[in-house]
């Protein structure tokens, strides 16, 4: 008859560690893909908040004092949409104001050259507790429309709420403008400031015709919130398409 043996225990003990050791290498490789996974789900996620944020912005902000009577032979002095109080203007580093005729209905016609900006037509861009904030109207009876009160009607564009809620950490808004003077029986002079900054500087006087070409840089990070680890920085520049054109 044959003898029938079996395992040791130290054969045992072996074979069991090594089904521990790929038991354990194959959860650990399956948490790293569920981490790594959810890191990308997460970066993906701020990625497009923030793109979808900066793409509205410019493509908005471009729009600054666009004026529906702008037509073939109107007087550009005469936009009220680049008006002291209507102006694009940056009234701090991350809080940008500025106007534009949204139904078209500017003055169409050169005998009539009047019109009013409604309140709706007042927008603007804010970081304000990790959020940016676009301004939809402002009522102009209320107080004034060109500083940033929380009066106006703003509402957050980026997440803020869920497991995915993304931190704006940072919003700048950076001017680049220049300014053309044209005077009677001189040469046309440019300078690269503001043309308020040139009027300070006396280089602008009475009577002066002047245009004031512009363009605004956005700068932006961000993070996600439930892994701060995973951030973004983005940036883009936008040309104000409609120039100020006034007379000192």
């Amino acid at each position: 008859m044959k003898k029938q043996t079996g395992f040791t225990l130290i054969e045992i003990m072996i074979a069991l560690l090594l089904g521990l050791i790929v038991v354990g290498s194959t959860i650990a490789i399956y948490i790293i893909s569920i981490r790594g996974s959810t890191d990308v789900i997460r970066s993906a996620r701020l990625n497009h908040d923030m793109d979808s944020a900066l793409a509205l912005m410019i493509n908005d902000i471009r729009r600054a004092g666009y004026w529906g009577g702008a037509i073939a032979g109107a007087d550009s002095r005469d936009n009220p949409f680049t008006q002291n109080d209507t102006n694009l203007q940056i009234v701090s580093a991350n809080c940008l104001l500025y106007t534009y005729d949204t139904n078209g209905n500017g003055a169409n016609t050169l005998q009539n050259t009047a019109d009013d900006v409604d309140n709706n037509e007042y927008y603007g861009f804010r970081l304000a507790n990790g959020a940016i904030q676009m301004r939809l109207s402002c009522d102009p009876s209320a107080g004034a429309c060109n500083d940033n009160d929380d009066d106006d009607t703003w509402e957050t564009i980026n997440i803020t709420q869920g497991s995915e809620q993304v931190d704006i950490t940072n919003l700048t808004f950076t001017e680049s403008y220049k300014c053309l003077r044209k005077r009677l029986n001189e040469a046309d002079q440019s300078f690269d400031t503001t043309c308020a900054a040139a009027i300070t500087a006396g280089n602008i006087i009475a009577d002066d015709r002047v245009l004031e070409t512009r363009e605004i840089t956005i700068g932006m990070s961000g993070r996600v919130n439930r892994d701060q680890a995973v951030t973004k920085t983005a940036s883009g520049r936008v040309k104000i398409r409609n120039d100020r054109i006034f007379t000192q």
